[in-house]
């Protein structure tokens, strides 16, 4: 407990699946947490599961990919608690299916959401950790670390934000800005349940399919994620930084097969 105890956090995509989960621990665990996305209604839900004191945990609607929305989300965060120290830019879509059969309007969107959107969180965090140092997460995947079939765009979304991070973390070191990236394979998410729901076969034997991939034999759950993310924002990571972290099962160790 206590892990952050006076922290205050940003993280995107908080209406449901990782982001809800985050929002959850870090309060859990002493932050103050700006629960932000573009369903407002999701993230009032999350605020409304959470059940803590109001003055710890705020729903806010935030689009990423709207420059204006997203540095009023940060100027907010410093007005009502006085800082920003983390930042956890998770808000991200997918657009599943075959490259040749992906539509411009498709790509842009996923790379608007989950690399741009990335960025203008990133950068405007920084901004507002310059003058006291603070954390910055980059939602990644394993789909970021090598070729999967189906994510033509993800993929290589997910790859351009572990760069990114990189980049963060040499840019960000003299001010004590750290930033990783956090890399899950298939997570039980609503995300990943649409994708199985979706994939041509019947949703059993693709939940049968992606499993066989994973060492450990089941697919991740938000509190996996969660548990990373928590870690990474905390001060027992001061001197990590600049990493893009599996939480897999032990899927990249056989190859990401």
């Amino acid at each position: 407990m206590n892990r952050l105890q006076g922290k205050v956090a940003i993280i995107t995509g908080a209406g449901s699946g990782l982001g809800r989960k985050m929002s959850e621990l870090f309060v859990s665990e002493g932050a103050s947490v700006l629960a932000c996305d573009v369903n407002e209604a999701g993230a009032q839900e999350t605020v409304g599961m959470i059940g803590a004191d109001p003055a710890l945990i705020v729903a806010k609607r935030v689009d990423v990919t709207n420059e204006a929305e997203v540095e009023e989300a940060v100027k907010d965060a410093v007005e009502r608690w006085g800082k920003l120290d983390i930042m956890v830019a998770n808000a991200g879509i997918g657009a599943p299916g075959p490259i040749a059969a992906l539509s411009l309007r498709d790509w842009n969107s996923v790379i608007d959401v989950n690399l741009t959107g990335v960025f203008l969180c990133a950068k405007h965090a920084f901004q507002a950790m310059a003058d006291h140092g603070g954390a910055i997460l980059g939602m990644a995947s394993v789909a970021g670390l090598h070729g999967t079939p189906m994510l033509g765009a993800y993929g290589p979304t997910k790859a351009a934000v572990i760069q990114l991070m990189e980049t963060l973390a040499l840019e960000g070191a003299r001010f004590k800005i750290r930033a990783n990236a956090l890399c899950p394979v298939w997570i039980a998410t609503p995300m990943v349940e649409r994708f199985m729901e979706g994939a041509g076969s019947s949703r059993d034997e693709m939940q049968k399919r992606l499993i066989a991939n994973i060492p450990l034999g089941r697919m991740g759950i938000p509190q996996d994620v969660a548990n990373a993310a928590l870690f990474l924002c905390s001060d027992e990571a001061q001197f990590i930084t600049g990493v893009a972290l599996p939480i897999d099962g032990g899927h990249m160790a056989g190859g990401g097969a």
